[in-house]
């Protein structure tokens, strides 16, 4: 069944619309651990940043853990690791600088207390990372983005397996290129990482109780037509798996929808 997509004015709308459905679903979880789901890189941007807003006011994200969906690898291919996090495109790195740094300013100035956890798939035991989170009672909002050229969500390529669980997998030049316009370290192709371990289709799709797909800029347009357009997992754009998830929502942006005849845009 294909979504109705939430149509807003721009990526800042978004962003705190999106983080407004978090902060009301942690204040539902009460006091046990809040599984996000947590993109890096710049789709997600503004709902980490409003988040950050929120508790400077005095909101209160101690329980939140941050899932990471995938990170780069590097090391022989028979004993790959995660990249180090001091490399501006360690997925780990961006989670402590760009999601809990903020808030953990922001909950200082407010007297809060910040959340500081963050999971990561472990590239020697991908399947583990399914089990922590199952264990865990699955994912409470996963936070979700597609790429722009060739749908690719978190690292999964075209053509991935529909009951694909957490992974390591080779990157190919659509997803890589995708890639170079987040981290301002690829200056050049062949700068990016060949390798990552990201979680898989069935881990979004299973493990999660909730997701928001967020879809903004122009760049994104051809994004936003096959997302709505989905009624399930198409594997030549993996993005869609967004179609099987439960309680799924699409959030826009007037540019990434703005193609799209039956878009009811806000004045």
């Amino acid at each position: 069944m294909s979504l109705t997509p939430v149509v807003l004015p721009d990526a800042d709308a978004v962003g705190a619309s999106v983080a407004g459905v978090v902060l009301r679903r942690l204040d539902e979880a009460g006091d046990r651990p809040f599984l996000l789901g947590c993109p890096s890189g710049r789709s997600a941007l503004p709902v980490y940043q409003s988040l950050a807003r929120a508790a400077r006011t005095g909101a209160d994200l101690s329980s939140v853990v941050v899932v990471l969906m995938d990170d780069y690898l590097t090391g022989a291919d028979d004993h790959p690791v995660r990249v180090d996090v001091d490399r501006s495109f360690s997925c780990v790195g961006f989670a402590q600088r760009e999601i809990l740094a903020p808030i953990e300013r922001a909950c200082a100035s407010a007297g809060t207390t910040a959340p500081t956890e963050i999971w990561a798939p472990d590239p020697a035991d991908p399947a583990a990372y399914d089990d922590r989170i199952a264990a865990a009672g699955g994912i409470d909002l996963f936070l979700l983005a597609s790429g722009a050229s060739d749908g690719h969500i978190a690292f999964n390529q075209p053509g991935t397996p529909r009951a694909a669980g957490t992974h390591v997998v080779r990157l190919g030049e659509a997803t890589r290129r995708d890639n170079m316009g987040t981290f301002p370290e690829f200056t050049e192709l062949s700068m990016v990482p060949t390798r990552g371990v990201t979680v898989g289709i069935d881990t979004i799709a299973s493990l999660s109780r909730e997701v928001a797909m967020l879809v903004c800029g122009e760049h994104k347009r051809d994004a936003f037509r096959r997302l709505v357009a989905a009624d399930g997992y198409e594997p030549d754009w993996p993005a869609t798996i967004v179609a099987e998830c439960r309680d799924a929502t699409i959030y826009a942006d007037r540019a990434a929808a703005s193609s799209w005849p039956s878009a009811s845009l806000p004045s």
